[in-house]
């Protein structure tokens, strides 16, 4: 019940304005909170985390959902943030580490929130960030640390890196969390023999036009759906 409820939510947050609301609430003043207003679906998802570690359906969603909530949206990042989504990201990903899917949208959620809040700061036109005398480069630096204190960085490179479902998404979280990152590019052909030593023609830099499978939400393929669609229409012809 609790992935399918984290599924639905997963799906909802395909709209930038639900998003927003299930992140941050409908209503941002608590003195005058009307019958109509939605509280805030993020401690309750981070919960659902927390409840459930080894499952792994759980984690893939929340992971997909927080990935999808901050997504073009820095306040809705702040505050995944600020409510310790990072650690749960990071620990689904250590726990579940050969579900590719796990490790996909735990990269995801990371590259999300960190691509936005830093894109965030780049915009700010002043020398000052949030409060005090915090600079932006500080406010990256900080951003950087609440990650690379978990160990995101060996997460991405050896767990999620390691998998071909999740490496461009790992890579990216990489790169933009300011870390060196490469790709290695190599043929079947040049592994013919068993010998994978030496074969790697490059280094593919991440970012190059044919690095074309990196996507900001990973979206499931409606092909299966549509194609049980079809069948149960001709089966009721």
């Amino acid at each position: 019940l609790a992935a399918a409820s984290l599924g639905v939510i997963r799906n909802l947050c395909g709209n930038d304005e639900i998003k927003t609301n299930l992140c941050l609430g409908s209503s941002t003043d608590h003195q005058q909170v009307s019958i109509s207003s939605t509280p805030s679906a993020l401690p309750h998802l981070l919960r659902a985390m927390q409840l459930y570690p080894t499952v792994s359906p759980i984690q893939e969603h929340a992971c997909g959902t927080l990935a999808a909530m901050a997504l073009r949206r820095p306040s809705n990042a702040r505050a995944i943030i600020d409510e310790g989504g990072p650690r749960l990201i990071l620990t689904a990903m250590k726990r579940h580490e050969e579900n590719v899917s796990v490790q996909r949208q735990g990269a995801l959620a990371v590259r999300n929130i960190v691509s936005r809040l830093m894109r965030d700061l780049d915009g700010s036109s002043g020398d000052n960030v949030a409060s005090g005398n915090t600079t932006v480069e500080d406010a990256r630096s900080a951003i950087r640390d609440r990650f690379g204190e978990l160990g995101v960085e060996d997460v991405l490179r050896n767990i999620a890196g390691r998998h071909q479902g999740s490496v461009d998404e790992a890579y990216a979280a990489l790169r933009d969390l300011g870390y060196s990152a490469t790709l290695t590019k190599f043929s079947a052909e040049d592994l013919e023999g068993g010998n994978n030593s030496n074969v790697v023609g490059r280094t593919m830099m991440f970012g190059e036009k044919h690095n074309s499978n990196f996507r900001p939400v990973y979206e499931q393929s409606t092909g299966l759906n549509n194609a049980v669609d079809e069948a149960v229409s001709n089966f009721g012809a």
